[in-house]
């Protein structure tokens, strides 16, 4: 019943039932020849209603009456099965039943089928005495085929709702996607560079009076974080207006170092070991730099008097890469109690089919994860 798919089979079997109704009456005469061509627009309608059903129901109705007319006053025969309509008429009629039923609000399509069934009435007295002839097995009939349309157009009707449904859940799920996805990015970069400029302010405040040129050599690092947090605010703007992808890393290991660097800037002493493979996927490398990222940030915000700070990422004999950020400082409560720099991490982890880990260990706090080298498993 696909409105693209289904009308020119339906034309083509239309097209046939009328070839045969020409067949069968033979010799049409004048009364033949105009029921022949009365019988045209219904099956023409019949066809279109699959795209446009503004004028669908008039004209069946009309050129149904029509041909009725003339049948009685030129006595002109057409054979009939189960229906007192012509064969091409009675297939005509059973598919706009079942498009209507299908297309239509239930108002409408009530009003449609009701329609045909009354013109249909009309004909079965006009056209041959169908109804006084007792033709209780045709009157069945033309009952189980009128069933059958509505059945037909009721049930790809309940079809097109669950799959309308279905479409629109799944709308619904790529749309949070998309947001979560952009919500972790901004909180794993924007954030991460926002907090460094942030903590360098804030250690520029303390030994600006007693050590101005301290102060002053933290101004760079200020500068190159905001330079990256700006960067990181345009990609997320052309990703939101013009659908680009995400840029992955092209070095991991250098964007790591970098991100270390950073750290070691804000006065954190930080330890720092790597053992990757020659070749990691884009996907797992961008992960892997925004946990580090995420977990340097909150040792940044979160963790007091830190002396060491470990970073490791290494290959582990079940074809995974492990990434561990390790700290000695005292946590505050809040971190503990979860927040979205956390679950933004678990996320990029569950994605890749990974285990994810964070918490406190018996002297400061620990995140720890492993992500498979050959993608989701």
């Amino acid at each position: 019943m696909d409105s693209h798919r289904g009308q020119w089979p339906i034309a083509a079997l239309l097209a046939l039932l009328m070839l045969g109704e020409l067949v069968i009456m033979g010799d049409l005469g004048t009364g033949g020849a105009l029921v022949w061509l009365l019988t045209v627009p219904v099956c023409v309608v019949a066809v279109t209603s699959f795209k446009s059903r503004a004028f669908t129901i008039p004209v069946a109705v009309l050129s149904i009456f029509l041909v009725s007319l003339v049948m009685g006053v030129f006595n002109v025969y057409v054979p009939t099965i189960l229906s007192p309509l012509t064969i091409a008429e009675t297939g005509a009629c059973l598919v706009i039943t079942a498009v209507v039923v299908r297309e239509e609000p239930r108002r409408s399509a009530t009003w449609s089928v009701g329609a045909l069934m009354a013109v249909s009435f009309f004909a079965a007295i006009v056209r041959g005495n169908w109804l006084s002839g007792s033709n209780y097995n045709e009157m069945l009939g033309s009952l189980v085929l009128g069933f059958a349309a509505v059945g037909t157009g009721l049930y790809f009707r309940a079809r097109d709702a669950e799959s309308g449904r279905l479409i629109a859940a799944a709308v619904t799920d790529a749309q949070k996607e998309e947001r979560i996805a952009l919500a972790r990015e901004l909180h794993d970069v924007v954030a991460h560079h926002v907090t460094g400029m942030l903590v360098q302010a804030q250690a520029a405040l303390e030994v600006s009076e007693d050590d101005p040129q301290a102060a002053h050599r933290l101004l760079p690092g200020m500068v190159r974080s905001g330079t990256e947090a700006l960067g990181a605010m345009r990609r997320l703007v052309g990703t939101l207006r013009q659908g680009e992808t995400e840029a992955a890393t092209t070095d991991l290991a250098a964007d790591v170092i970098a991100a270390v660097e950073r750290t070691r800037e804000l006065g954190f002493e930080t330890r720092l070991r790597i053992d990757l493979p020659d070749v990691v996927a884009p996907e797992l490398g961008r992960s892997v730099l925004r946990l580090v990222q995420e977990s340097l940030t909150n040792v940044h915000k979160h963790a007091v008097r830190p002396t060491m700070i470990d970073v490791e990422i290494a290959r582990t004999s079940g074809r995974a890469l492990r990434v561990v950020v390790a700290d000695d400082g005292q946590q505050q409560h809040e971190l503990n109690q979860g927040g979205y720099g956390l679950v933004g991490m678990r996320e990029r982890v569950d994605l890749l089919g990974g285990l994810f880990s964070a918490g406190p260990r018996e002297n400061g706090w620990q995140v720890l994860a492993e992500l498979p080298l050959e993608g989701n498993k």
